[in-house]
C-alpha cells in the first residue's frame, strides 16, 4: 500500500508540516481473503463485518477476523460494467441498507435501496426504499449509501453514461430523471425530507409510500424534492465529517480532474459542463450551468489533473492511529493502488 499525502484547498484542520506525517508507522495487516470482487464493506460492530460482492450478488460476513462459509444475502444482480451489488449501510443494530443492480426476470433492469433486518446470522423482511434507473448504462451507476448524522439516508447514483437531462446542467436536456444525483430521504420509506434544497411544499403531496415516485411530472421542480446534489458524473465515494456533520463525495472525471468535493446543500457539481476547477474549463462560468432554486456550483476541493480513478473517500473517526490522522481524510484510487491522506481545517 502506497499512501500519498496531500492538503486540501483549505486550511489544515491539525496544525504541522502535511509532508512530515509518520505514514511509515502505519502497516498493512491482512484480515481476510477469498473474496470476488468486493465492492464495498460496513462494520455492523466491533466484531463484525459485511461485505458485498459485485458479480455474486452475495453478502458476506466476516466475524473476529473470520469470513463465515455461507453468504447471509444472496440476490439477483446484472452484472455488466459497473452494474451489481455496490453499496451498502446501517443504522442501529439491526437495520442494513443494500444498493444493487436489480436482475427481475424480463422486467426492465433498475438500481433499487432495500432496508433489510440483520438478526445476526442473516439479512431478512426487505423493503424496497428507492427505485432508481439502471439504463443505459452500463456504466456511472453510483451505489454508495450512507446515514448521516441528521439520521436521514443518502445515496449517489451517476449519469449512467446519458448526460442528456438538465440535471447534467444540459438546459435543454430532459427533464429531472434521478441520474446525476446525492438522494436525500426517509430511510424508512424513500420519502423526501422537508428542508431538502429543493423540496417543494406546493408538492408535498405528490408522492407516492413505495419507491418515492412522483405524479406530477408537468411540474419539474416537484421532481427535485428528494436530490441534495446534482451534477454529478459517478461517484464511489460519500462520508461525513465527524466534526461539521457535512457531506463530502469522490467523483470520476471523464478523461482527467477527478475530484474530491464539499457537498453543501444544493451543491452542482457542474458536470457535464464542468470537470476539475472551472476555470481550467474553456471559458466556462457558473451562468452556463442549470440552476434551480437554492443550488449552488462551487469548485472541488481538490482535484487530480491526471485521472487516477478515484474510489471510496472515508474520515477516520477514531484516534487509534494517532491524532494525527483522526477525523481527517483517506482516498483510494483503482488506477495506482494508492491510498491518499488529507487533512482539512473546521
Amino acid at each position: 500500500m502506497n499512501v500519498i499525502i496531500g492538503q486540501t484547498q483549505q486550511q489544515k484542520r491539525k496544525q504541522g508540516p502535511s509532508l512530515q506525517i509518520p505514514y511509515n508507522s502505519l502497516k498493512v495487516e491482512l484480515v481476510t481473503e477469498g473474496l470476488s470482487f468486493p465492492t464495498s464493506m460496513e462494520f455492523i460492530d466491533n466484531k463484525n463485518i459485511l461485505v458485498l460482492q459485485k458479480n455474486t450478488g452475495t453478502v458476506h460476513l466476516i466475524s473476529n477476523g473470520i469470513l463465515q462459509k455461507k453468504p447471509v444475502l444472496k440476490v439477483q444482480v446484472d452484472t455488466k460494467g459497473e452494474r451489481g451489488l455496490l453499496g451498502i449501510t446501517h443504522s442501529g443494530k439491526d437495520t442494513v441498507f443494500l444498493y444493487f443492480t436489480e436482475s427481475d426476470h424480463d422486467k426492465p433492469l433498475r438500481n433499487r435501496v432495500y432496508q433489510y433486518h440483520w438478526n445476526g446470522a442473516n439479512l431478512v423482511n426487505r423493503t424496497l426504499i428507492l427505485d432508481l434507473p439502471a439504463a443505459p448504462g452500463p456504466y456511472h451507476q453510483g451505489g454508495k449509501l450512507k446515514i448521516g448524522y441528521d439520521n436521514y439516508l443518502y445515496a449517489v447514483i451517476g449519469d449512467l453514461t446519458a448526460p442528456d437531462s438538465v440535471l447534467q446542467n444540459n438546459k435543454n436536456g430532459k427533464d429531472p430523471n434521478d441520474t446525476s444525483v446525492i438522494l436525500r430521504v426517509n430511510p424508512d420509506n424513500g420519502l423526501p425530507v422537508n428542508n431538502n434544497p429543493f423540496y417543494n411544499n406546493n408538492n408535498n403531496d405528490n408522492h407516492s409510500s413505495s419507491g418515492g415516485y412522483y405524479n406530477d411530472k408537468d411540474n419539474v421542480e416537484s421532481l427535485l424534492d428528494r436530490y441534495y446534489a446534482y451534477g454529478i458524473r459517478n461517484s464511489f465515494g460519500i462520508d461525513f465529517d465527524p466534526i461539521t456533520g457535512t457531506l463530502w463525495d469522490t467523483e470520476n472525471g471523464e478523461s482527467g480532474y477527478d475530484e474530491v468535493n464539499l457537498v453543501k446543500p444544493g451543491f452542482n457539481s457542474g458536470w457535464a459542463q464542468v470537470m476539475g476547477p472551472i476555470a481550467r474549463n474553456s471559458n466556462q462560468t457558473p451562468n452556463d450551468l442549470v440552476s434551480f432554486s437554492g443550488s449552488i456550483y462551487t469548485d472541488p476541493v481538490f482535484s487530480w489533473r491526471d485521472q487516477i480513478g478515484i474510489t471510496d473517500i472515508e474520515f477516520l473517526n477514531s484516534s487509534k492511529l494517532g491524532d494525527r490522522f483522526a477525523n481527517n481524510i483517506f482516498v483510494g484510487d483503482i488506477n495506482n493502488g494508492n491510498l491518499y491522506y488529507f487533512e482539512v481545517n473546521d
